[in-house]
């Protein structure tokens, strides 16, 4: 069983801004773009978590209802590679992710928005009750899901659906790589970066000593980055591993940084050819756990205390990691004093009208098996 389709209202051209082109207008020429989001997203201060954590001033960049009906910091990213999928002609996309992948399922429920076929390659993740709601959102949004056993495997199902839609309809699938990031999907959170450098100017948040932000497939992070150089200023980001060290790596991140630069000089020359040397990052280790996915005792901690003191909705895969991260450095005294900016890259919008009526069994078996064993201990709230 699956659901209507879900069209974002906000998906209307004009409807929200996007500074970087109209300081860089050229690049309208070269990166396509599908308005998906509400831009800007808030920025809201946390004072009762900063008291309790000994922090100074501490705030949220809410990148968690950064669209409707799904929020969160992949939409930034499925602006400029569905908009680049649209303008190829492309009919069928394929992504990858974990079983509970929150990038899968933006691409699912945007994608299909758009008219697009969207299929997930998943693999396997501990088990949580997000990976749970997700999965079933999948079939709510329309979307096709296949499960398999490692990502190698992923790759080359790929391959072979992607010949099949090219045989169908003379068009290869377009597809997405895991977690969405790209040098030309970077710059969807270059605007980002450039977005936050806005609000400081405008004087809506004090320029910041250090943000913190999850790192996965490092796009999110790197666009904050170079985003920020443009708009001038150069805070300290504290990138957070939250995926085997072999995927999150200074090198490959440092990579990213200059093949997105090169995207962006590509459209406008104007765009400083230094760019990537003007960023700050520290690439911060220690607080993944045992694995990804798998949640933590600090990272649960980290989210039980926002929620309890500013009611703020994080998870214990990404943003409970980075803000575990963040308490951490506070209660050392490093954040004494000091203006703090916590990205807060999850959705915190309800998926009911998604995952309402859906049945799981009408997932591939073995996706399955997620609804009958049980969750990791300390998944006990269930976020």
């Amino acid at each position: 069983m699956t659901g209507a389709r879900v069209v974002a209202p906000q998906g209307l051209p004009g409807s929200s801004s996007y500074p970087l082109f109209s300081a860089y207008p050229l690049l309208r020429d070269v990166i396509s773009r599908v308005p998906l989001g509400l831009w800007p997203t808030p920025i809201d201060e946390l004072p009762r978590l900063a008291s309790a954590i000994g922090a100074g001033r501490l705030f949220v960049k809410r990148d968690d209802v950064s669209a409707l009906p799904y929020g969160g910091n992949k939409v930034r990213k499925l602006e400029v590679t569905l908009g680049d999928a649209l303008s190829r002609g492309a009919q069928d996309i394929i992504t990858f992710g974990a079983a509970g992948s929150n990038h899968a399922l933006a691409t699912a429920i945007y994608g299909t928005a758009l008219g697009l076929n969207v299929t997930s390659m998943l693999t396997p993740q501990p088990n949580a009750r997000y990976v749970r709601r997700n999965l079933l959102a999948h079939l709510g949004a329309g979307a096709s899901v296949r499960m398999h056993s490692d990502r190698d495997a992923a790759l080359e199902d790929a391959a072979a659906l992607s010949q099949e839609a090219f045989e169908r309809t003379g068009m290869p699938a377009y597809v997405i790589p895991f977690g969405g990031t790209t040098p030309v999907s970077t710059a969807g959170f270059v605007n980002a970066g450039f977005e936050l450098a806005g609000q400081i100017s405008a004087g809506l948040v004090p320029a910041p000593d250090v943000i913190y932000v999850p790192l996965g497939s490092m796009g999110t992070a790197a666009g904050i980055a170079l985003g920020l150089a443009i708009g001038g200023i150069a805070p300290l980001v504290r990138a957070v591993t939250v995926v085997p060290s072999q995927i999150a790596t200074d090198a490959r991140y440092r990579q990213l940084l200059d093949d997105t630069v090169a995207v962006l000089r590509a459209g406008d020359a104007a765009i400083p050819p230094d760019l990537a040397s003007a960023v700050n990052v520290e690439v911060v280790d220690g607080f993944l756990g045992d694995e990804y996915a798998l949640f933590t005792s600090a990272g649960m901690e980290a989210v039980s205390l926002a929620a309890a003191e500013e009611g703020l909705q994080l998870e214990g895969t990404y943003t409970g990691k980075a803000m575990s991260a963040l308490i951490a450095d506070a209660r050392a005294g490093d954040l004494a004093g000091k203006t703090a900016i916590f990205w807060d890259t999850y959705n915190s919008h309800d998926v009911a009208v998604l995952t309402s009526g859906v049945d799981y069994h009408d997932l591939p078996e073995a996706a399955r098996m997620y609804f009958e064993t049980d969750v990791q201990p300390l998944d006990a709230e269930g976020i």
